[in-house]
């Protein structure tokens, strides 16, 4: 298995646990809202590169705050529901990038929407 065939493995069991906690706590997949994204890196040039291509692909609030420890994270939205494959193809193109920026992506969150 290649690197990349096993980052996207791990993203693909991390989402599924991660839908498996919402839809555990209520949450109606199919309504839309909000998906924070989050990156970490010590070089805040590298996420301000990556940063502008996410300005690119229209994903919202695009912000790097400074961390304590000498890091910077770099927080943005995208809008979409939490069905499977819509949360999968936004959380490997973030993986991906990620690899691509030199970055880590700490992954996605949300909150549960039953209304």
């Amino acid at each position: 298995m290649t690197a990349i065939e096993s980052l996207i493995e791990q993203r693909v069991s991390m989402d599924k646990k991660t839908l498996l906690a919402l839809k555990e706590a209520g949450d109606d997949e199919q309504i839309v809202r909000y998906i924070d994204h989050s990156f970490t890196s010590g070089s805040e040039h590298s996420l301000e590169k990556l940063l502008q291509s996410l300005e690119k692909m229209n994903f919202g609030g695009l912000k790097i705050l400074p961390q304590e420890g000498d890091y910077f994270l770099l927080e943005c939205f995208s809008i979409d529901c939490t069905e499977f494959h819509a949360v999968n193809k936004t959380s490997v193109l973030m993986t991906m990038l990620a690899e691509q920026f030199e970055v880590e992506y700490d992954g996605w969150g949300t909150s549960v929407a039953n209304e």
